[in-house]
């Protein structure tokens, strides 16, 4: 034996994907698709999100420059132009800072053009903002102007050139907010995004959970290893079968065909079976109820239905899945090989029937033997031998002469040695005659017909307190067989005598009611007639007629 290592990593990798079930997989997967969705539009959004605080922190900071600066309050203040003492136009310029700085959240300071400070507003208690004010005073004084974009690159601060009316350069304004805001903000963003991702990640794992579980129930709870082991068990099932197999949605399309399907179509003849699958039944298979089947959820059982060349025994039977009709399953073989079947399994029947009465009455006639030995009645041994075989080759031979197929003499033979069992007078009419070189019918489609026909006049005689007769007639017309058997049985009422070829229909009760619905079938399979004609209390005639196919005969 060859052994084929595939390491330890893979055979640890192939028995843990094995080992963890199918909604697991499920659960694992879409939490992680989620997991990798929402953690790259976090980061970016938390990017974005300091970007857009350091913005505004910048925004507010220039523009509540921008309205000092312009305020005419700030230009007299600064500009000595206000009237009163300087600590009132300090105070006064103080409650006009503040006023405009509603939030308490930026700090100001005023310097007039000397770069003295008039103006210090600090609610937020900024470290060193005084001292920070001075340095960007300093730095930017120098600039005839500042545009948005410097003062925007400065951190967290701001400056702006107080001019008066004329445009002359009378101070100093600069504006600042703490880190400390700035990063508060981010970090309350932050985690407000993270509380956000985290949800949808719960909110996904959620839906992962439960489509697992949806998905696990239509799949019938069936783990993929399981769903393709069935799958390959089915298509060798399907293909084991030897009946035609053909599988139809609730569309009325077909899904799928096996092959004995495929020959059986394709031997007769009805029409591309290559493009037999996904194609409409009604088209491709005629004649057969989809309506009734698929739309009313009716069963089709048995019924013979002609496609190309053929003649197929049918049945369809309606898919439910929870009341609801979602397809239907045909299963179809050929007419003559039912009856094949059939006509085989009756024929042993009555070939075995036949063979166990002449052997009970075989054993009889050996018992009374073995006790004339015992009393050594010799003479009357000899007598009573003698009377045997003369008794059994005057029946042999008025049979065989007129029955030429031994195995259909025998047949009958049989049949006689069952009626004297019955205690019932069995006589084989002086005009029967039969020619053994018939191809149609077949020795074995007489035993069927013959045997069922007589076994039924035997139930009519086997409790029946008259006189009980059966009567065997097989004339030979050269161009048809006339079969007939006569009983003088109770006989059959008129509304039972057009049920009696009813499959299934017996008195008998459940297990009886198939001899003559297969006698009849058989008869109508070899273009042949049944009749029956009875009376209550005056016994019971069948009569059969079948065309005749001899050696030797051309069709015309």
């Amino acid at each position: 034996m060859i052994k084929k290592d595939f390491g330890t990593k893979d055979l640890n990798y192939h028995t843990l994907t094995r080992s963890i079930p199918l909604s697991q997989k499920i659960v694992l997967l879409v939490s992680i698709v989620v997991l990798f969705a929402i953690l790259p539009s976090s980061v970016f959004t938390t990017l974005r999100v300091a970007k857009v605080i350091y913005d505004r922190v910048s925004i507010n900071a220039v523009s509540i420059n921008s309205i000092l600066c312009n305020s005419n309050e700030i230009i007299e203040g600064i500009s000595g132009t206000r009237s009163g003492t300087e600590q009132e136009v300090s105070d006064f310029m103080f409650d006009y800072v503040n006023h405009v700085d509603d939030s308490d959240e930026a700090s100001v300071a005023i310097f007039n053009i000397n770069k003295e400070l008039a103006v210090y507003y600090n609610p937020a208690r900024l470290d060193g903002f005084r001292e920070s004010a001075r340095e960007l005073v300093e730095q930017y004084c120098k600039y005839e102007t500042i545009t948005y974009s410097q003062n925007y690159a400065i951190p967290n601060k701001a400056i702006g050139f107080v001019t008066d009316k004329t445009g002359k350069r009378v101070g100093y304004v600069v504006t600042g907010y703490s880190n400390e805001l700035f990063n508060n903000s981010t970090i309350e963003s932050i985690i407000f995004l993270g509380i956000c991702s985290l949800f949808g990640l719960f909110i996904g794992i959620i839906g992962a959970v439960y489509l697992a579980r949806h998905i696990k129930k239509i799949l019938f709870g069936l783990e993929p290893q399981e769903i393709a082991t069935l799958l390959q068990e089915r298509n060798v099932i399907l293909n084991s079968v030897r009946e035609g197999v053909i599988n139809v949605n609730v569309q009325g399309i077909i899904t799928l065909i096996n092959q004995e399907a495929l020959a059986l179509l394709s031997e007769a003849n009805a029409g591309d079976v290559d493009s037999l699958e996904y194609s409409d039944a009604k088209d491709r298979l005629p004649g057969i109820p989809w309506d009734e089947i698929i739309g009313n959820g009716r069963m089709l059982t048995n019924a013979p239905l002609n496609l190309g060349d053929n003649v197929f025994m049918v049945t369809a039977v309606p898919i439910f899945v929870q009341q609801n009709i979602i397809g239907a399953v045909v299963t179809f073989r050929r007419k003559s090989d039912v009856f094949e079947l059939a006509n085989q399994l009756t024929g042993f029947k009555n070939y075995a029937t036949a063979l166990r009465a002449q052997t009970h009455e075989f054993m009889n006639k050996m018992h009374v033997i073995m006790g004339l030995i015992d009393m050594k009645a010799y003479d009357d041994l000899k007598k009573y031998t003698k009377e045997i075989a003369q008794n059994r080759q005057s029946e042999v031979s008025y049979v065989v002469t007129r029955l030429k197929d031994i195995t259909l003499a025998g047949f009958v033979l049989g049949k006689m040695a069952r009626s004297r069992e019955l205690a019932v007078e069995f006589t084989f009419s002086e005009e029967s005659e039969l020619h053994s070189e018939l191809i149609m019918p077949s020795v074995h489609d007489l035993v069927l017909i013959i045997g069922n026909l007589i076994e039924n006049a035997f139930d009519a005689l086997r409790n029946y307190e008259g006189e009980r007769i059966m009567n065997l007639s097989i004339i030979d017309f050269d161009k048809e067989i006339v079969i007939e058997v006569e009983d003088s049985g109770p006989g059959i009422k008129k509304g039972e005598l057009k049920k009696i070829f009813q499959r299934g229909y017996s008195n008998k009760g459940a297990g009886h009611g198939f001899g003559l619905y297969l006698v009849k079938h058989s008869i109508e399979n070899l273009d042949g007639t049944i009749s029956a004609e009875s009376e209550p209390g005056e016994g019971t005639i069948f009569t059969v007629r079948l065309p005749v196919k001899k050696r030797g005969e051309t069709n015309v």
